[in-house]
């Protein structure tokens, strides 16, 4: 998480952010359950995209407030459970998206950013840490 804030340091004069709430819960599935269903790859990445746009999509259609919040967390377990892309943290992007304002001018960016490319960093840091409890001795 501290490369994370390194990097939103760098990016915050575009007045983008790279760490959210939604990473604090990846990371404790990450690293505490490396072999769970929830900490896959492939579920990671599809349920943060596809549950990031459907928040998108629920606030383009119904506007800020509290049925957009409820269909895109509903659509995106719906999504989750179809997919077999279980990943609970994915679940708080449409929330975060429609109620962040700060969010909402990436519009469809959003499911790329901050949603995977923080899912790649933390695959990153989850491979080393893996490579490095397997090889050293601490």
């Amino acid at each position: 998480m501290a490369i994370m804030e390194l990097i939103d340091i760098m990016i915050a004069p575009k007045g983008l952010k790279l760490t959210i709430a939604p990473f604090g819960a990846v990371c404790a599935v990450l690293f505490t359950a490396p072999t769970s269903p929830a900490a896959q790859k492939y579920n990671m990445f599809v349920s943060h995209i596809c549950c990031a746009a459907l928040g998108v999509i629920a606030l383009a259609v119904f506007g800020p407030g509290w049925v957009a919040r409820s269909v895109a967390l509903a659509a995106s377990v719906a999504f989750m459970i179809y997919s077999g892309s279980f990943h609970p943290p994915a679940a708080g992007l449409p929330i975060l998206f429609i109620d962040g304002p700060k969010f909402q001018h990436l519009q469809w960016w959003y499911s790329i950013f901050p949603g995977a490319a923080g899912c790649i960093l933390l695959c990153l840091m989850q491979e080393l840490v893996t490579f490095l409890k397997k090889n050293y001795k601490f």
